[in-house]
């Protein structure tokens, strides 16, 4: 199968073994940037759409102005429960992974000072803290592929990386001796390829089909903490701000293997373990607006300024290969860190709710973010390579477009219960792409409001699609294996609340 237009879905992940021990890459840029539904039990029921709705702790995450409608202090703890799955085709092949994680998932104090003096146009202030998962991390992928017989392999991918970039046997045989540091002197030190009397490298001979097999694991989240206050101007127009302090901590871990039983050669199968892990913290401020002209109808919007991101992050290669008759060979690269800054794009988004009198509301909401404008640069003590992060913004603004989010939601009332519903898509952020890179999510919901106490169950089903590849070649048309992977994320979670 061609490559030709998949983008950094898949092409992150081949550079992931191109040589280069810098993981940050455009599909860095865009996990950290890319968020999930957001908020407590009764919001993520309605699909996720707050910005006009206000009156919720999670309020400070999306709209800060909501906090204006508050008149009483209120806490809520929301514990989850997460299931995802993932599917890996190709070849005619399927495996799925599954895998669970329990999380809090969103937890909120708001301390409302309501004044009711009629002298006053102002009604008094209230001020909040939340913590709020912005992104789930944890998955595991996995894929079986087998290569014919005249198929190029990652074997052959090693060997083209050393002859692209003109390393010669005696640079490598150096790299051998005093550590290696690329991906292709781990390659040369397994006895993977050699060079032939012209000076170029060609690969270890191998025959008939070629096993392959991949994992990939993930673990970690992206959260926010928001201080946040809002007001109220004559109960139609509120206004807030809030301080948000984003911080990640993404682990993954990628074990390639390729395996061939034919009798005829030495060689019989290689490991490739790729292990790193990046925490970061970042700052961001939003600013919002909520517009009640009626009791009918209100009109939302919020501006959230690019997140200011500071990075630390560890890494190690390593490499096995086994030859007949029972001959082993290891080799891999001094573990590593590095520093690194990233700016997230700006975000706006814009809601409307209506309400049915004392039988619900219907609300949705439309968030703008231009993914190709996420930015790397070097931190102080990089080491002066900003010719890398060029190239890796370059293709971040040639690969990534601005994209859409909708969300949209009902909430239908009988008496103290709630029954919610919703739906949100997350817009395509590729620009040239051979799939539709959106996230669909469907969300269900219910609730119980007593005069103190409220609980709120919700239960969200999100499914996305990407393709992968875990090596490319310099000529596009030579054969690489696709993997589509469908990911799944199924989340339950259940808010408990208490007003004072």
């Amino acid at each position: 199968m061609k490559i030709t237009k998949i983008v950094s879905a898949s092409l992150a992940l081949m550079l992931g073994w191109g040589g280069t021990a810098f993981a940050q890459d455009e599909v860095d840029a865009l996990r950290y940037t890319r968020y999930g539904i957001t908020g407590s039990a009764r919001i993520q029921g309605i699909g996720g759409a707050q910005t006009a709705l206000g009156a919720d702790v999670s309020t400070m995450a999306s709209n800060p102005a909501g906090l204006g409608m508050f008149r009483r202090s209120e806490f809520s703890i929301t514990p989850g429960l997460s299931f995802s799955s993932s599917t890996g085709r190709v070849g005619g092949f399927s495996t799925n992974d599954e895998r669970n994680n329990v999380a809090v998932p969103h937890i909120g104090f708001v301390f409302a000072d309501r004044q009711a003096n009629e002298g006053s146009d102002w009604r008094g202030a209230t001020f909040g803290i939340s913590f709020s998962r912005l992104n789930n991390f944890n998955s595991r992928t996995s894929y079986r592929n087998t290569a014919g017989g005249q198929d190029p392999t990652i074997v052959e991918y090693f060997t083209e990386l050393a002859n692209l970039r003109g390393r010669t046997q005696t640079d490598l045989d150096n790299e051998f001796d005093n550590g290696f540091t690329s991906m292709e002197g781990l390659a040369y030190g397994t006895f993977l390829f050699d060079f032939d009397e012209d000076g170029f490298a060609i690969p270890t001979y191998r025959e008939g089909e070629i096993n392959q097999t991949e994992e990939i694991i993930r673990r970690g989240s992206q959260n926010q903490i928001d201080i946040a206050g809002g007001t109220s101007y004559r109960d139609k127009i509120y206004l807030g701000a809030s301080l948000g302090v984003v911080t990640s901590d993404f682990r993954q871990e990628r074990i390639f293997r390729e395996a061939e039983a034919s009798a005829n050669s030495d060689f019989t199968s290689l490991e490739l373990r790729d292990e790193y892990r990046s925490r970061g913290t970042g700052v961001n401020l939003k600013l919002g607006m909520i517009f009640r002209p009626s009791d009918v109808i209100r009109l939302g919007a919020s501006v959230q300024t690019p997140t200011l991101y500071n990075f630390d992050e560890t890494y190690q290669r390593s490499m096995y290969s086994q030859f007949l008759p029972g001959e082993n060979y290891s080799a891999a690269e001094l573990p590593g860190e590095f520093s690194y800054k990233l700016t997230t794009p700006f975000r706006a988004s814009g809601g409307v709710a209506f309400f049915l009198q004392k039988y619900g509301f219907i609300a949705a909401d439309l968030e703008y973010v231009n993914y190709s404008n996420a930015r790397y640069s070097e931190s102080d003590d990089f080491g002066g390579n900003s010719s890398y992060f060029n190239s890796v913004n370059d293709r971040i603004s040639g690969n990534y477009q601005s994209a859409l989010n909708f969300k949209v939601g009902a909430e239908g009332r009988y008496e103290v219960f709630r029954f919610r519903a919703g739906y949100a898509i997350t817009g395509d952020p590729y620009k040239n792409a051979d799939f539709d890179g959106g996230i669909n999510t469907f969300t269900l919901g219910t609730g119980i409001r007593l005069n103190k106490y409220y609980a709120d169950v919700a239960f969200t089903s999100s499914t996305a699609n990407s393709l992968y590849s875990p090596y490319n070649f310099n000529d596009p048309t030579v054969f690489v294996p696709v993997v589509d992977i469908e990911d799944k994320l199924n989340t339950v979670m259940v808010t408990f609340g208490y007003n004072f």
